[in-house]
């Protein structure tokens, strides 16, 4: 009986060499049905392998892609990855992991993500597909972070963040930076709004995100701080995002202004207001009392001169420059400006307010603090470029 089961599995062995994965699959899986327990640990590996190839790689059968998972993670245990090349364990539930992920489904994430040891994940990065890739470790806590904030539980989402950052001297894709944010998000949840404020500000200083600016003003106005919650505000409504998708930014702006400027605030409880009436979105009890007549409103011209009131209010103490467009690459949406000393300052075309931009062009900008990233290290940009 022996001889005859390893000689079956031999065959299958040698099947799954050949990449004939299918083949070999049915062989494991009518052997594992007759004898589990003779299966060797090698074996064991070889039969999960078939299992991912065939029912997991480019399967548009869902129910059989987690049976699959789980099969593999029921029979097999997690290896180190710092020890051995592969583990099908670990690429099974990585491949759940990267579904759930590209669904944008965190919650149903969590789960998966407590299968696994991050000890045992590998530390380095790796080359798959002819790409460098992150550590399947780092790679965890990443997902884990984001997943536990999605997930509302704001403790483990600090944990996790904490311990990546324990963890790891370097980082891929500004890692470090997300889970500074991550902590931040969770500590401001949690009501722990100053502890928030020293996470969120050292990311500020090297991510610009609309929603991050949003964030800080919303903590600062908490505190009762309405002037500097409209510094922060500023940047935010300014931000090159459409203003369907701000909406409730502006719910915020009509929060801060209306006891110190009331037809300022009027104007983005209006904006406000059109949006969500024109997508179908609920109206917030404070702006439906307001009793706005939208048939006497233009949601274009709202949003015109709204951009225009925050520009003046974020220029109003800053010099206005002038300069000449010397080089502008169309494919990267970037230029450089000559100013008026000569010296060469980089610009985006997000910030470029007018009909073309071209080489020779004069125009006026504002200077404002930024981040090379290549060079890591602060720097300066040219924002709110006119032609002249």
């Amino acid at each position: 009986m022996n001889k005859e089961f390893n000689r079956y599995l031999d065959n299958a062995s040698q099947l799954k060499q050949s990449k004939k994965f299918s083949e070999a699959l049915e062989i494991y899986e009518k052997q594992y049905d007759l004898h589990p327990d003779k299966f060797t640990h090698i074996q064991k590996v070889n039969y999960a392998w078939t299992i991912i190839n065939v029912k997991m790689l480019n399967s548009n059968d869902e129910e059989e892609f987690f049976k699959a998972a789980e099969f593999i993670t029921g029979m097999l245990e997690q290896d180190n990855l710092n020890k051995v090349k592969s583990c099908p364990y670990t690429t099974a539930v990585f491949k759940v992991l990267i579904k759930f992920k590209n669904d944008g489904d965190f919650i149903s994430m969590i789960s998966w993500l407590e299968m696994l040891n991050p000890d045992l994940l590998d530390e380095k990065p790796y080359r798959s597909h002819g790409r460098i890739q992150k550590p399947r470790r780092e790679k965890y806590y990443d997902w884990a972070s984001k997943a536990y904030l999605e997930n509302l539980d704001y403790e483990k989402c600090i944990e996790v963040s904490k311990t990546a950052l324990e963890t790891f001297d370097k980082f891929r894709d500004d890692g470090n930076t997300w889970h500074r944010w991550r902590i931040g998000k969770s500590l401001k949840q949690l009501n722990r709004l100053r502890e928030a404020l020293t996470y969120m500000k050292e990311v500020i200083k090297v991510k610009h995100e609309w929603y991050m600016y949003r964030d800080i003003a919303e903590i600062y106005y908490t505190f009762g701080k309405k002037y500097d919650a409209l510094d922060w505000l500023c940047p935010a409504v300014l931000s090159h995002v459409s203003s369907k998708t701000k909406v409730n930014l502006y719910k915020l702006c009509y929060d801060v202004l209306k006891s110190f400027n009331p037809e300022m605030a009027l104007k983005h409880a209006q904006l406000c207001y059109l949006i969500k009436r024109q997508n179908g979105y609920s109206i917030p009890y404070e702006i439906e009392k307001l009793d706005i007549d939208e048939t006497a409103l233009n949601r274009k011209d709202l949003e015109r001169e709204i951009r225009d009131l925050w520009t003046q209010y974020r220029y109003k103490d800053e010099k206005l420059h002038h300069g000449t467009v010397i080089k502008f690459i169309e494919d990267k949406n970037f230029g450089f400006i000559k100013r008026e000393d000569d010296s060469e300052i980089f610009f985006h075309k997000s910030e470029f307010n007018g009909d073309a931009i071209f080489v020779g062009q004069m125009v006026s900008f504002f200077v404002e603090e930024s981040f090379d990233k290549s060079k890591n290290r602060k720097s300066l940009k040219a924002v709110n470029v006119r032609g002249e």
